[in-house]
């Protein structure tokens, strides 16, 4: 079963706006930051349900707490079916922006600490960390997820997630790819919408020079 809730729910205890057995529902989940997402198929009477940003709710094989899977830019129809890919909202960090923000000579929970209070709008993330190692980064004009990537190799740990709380770790479980099957795969498509160019924000650069002569 799969719950759809609203863009910003955090609470998924209720049954949300629904609850739907899907024809189809696949988990697949990388190491890291490598990725983790579900697609999905329902029928296509719930196509109402199904917008950008809704959170699609799923119970996992790695965690005890139902994981919220944010819908994304692809929906695809046929005159059955409606399907969709969503990502963990772990990657909702992609969204937040670093302009100029310069953790130095920190350790794992106070470098992620420090970047997270810095962020263009007020984050989500609740951080914790048992990496001790001391390093330095400069993050100007990067998401939250990029700095993630630079911080996970320099302090040298691995991330993980549960929800909205960000775990960076010298050592987690292993990658155990797809963990849930419902259905076979989509096998025509009759309607496509892809919002993948669209600009969502934008961050301005003044170029300067030296006129004197």
């Amino acid at each position: 079963m799969i719950k759809i809730f609203d863009a910003n729910d955090r609470d998924f205890s209720s049954a949300g706006n629904i609850i739907i057995n899907p024809l189809k529902c696949k988990e697949y989940k990388k190491k890291s930051l490598n990725g983790w997402y579900i697609d999905v198929e329902i029928p296509i009477r719930y196509k109402e349900y199904i917008k950008k940003d809704k959170l699609c709710v799923i119970k996992t094989k790695s965690k005890l707490n139902p994981q919220a899977f944010r819908i994304g830019e692809e929906i695809n129809t046929t005159s059955t079916k409606i399907s969709f890919k969503a990502k963990h909202v772990m990657f909702d960090s992609e969204d937040y922006f670093l302009v100029d923000v310069r953790p130095t000579k920190l350790n794992g929970i106070n470098t992620l600490n420090y970047i997270n209070a810095r962020t263009d709008n007020v984050s989500p993330f609740k951080i914790f960390s048992n990496i001790e190692n001391i390093d330095t980064a400069y993050f100007i004009r990067k998401s939250l997820l990029e700095a993630w990537s630079i911080i996970e190799e320099r302090w040298n740990g691995t991330f993980d997630a549960d929800n909205w709380n960000i775990s960076f770790l010298q050592k987690v479980g292993n990658d155990n790819g797809e963990s849930i099957i419902y259905g076979k795969n989509l096998e025509h498509i009759e309607v496509y919408e892809d919002w993948s160019s669209v600009v969502t924000k934008l961050c301005p650069v003044r170029l300067r020079w030296n006129n004197a002569s």
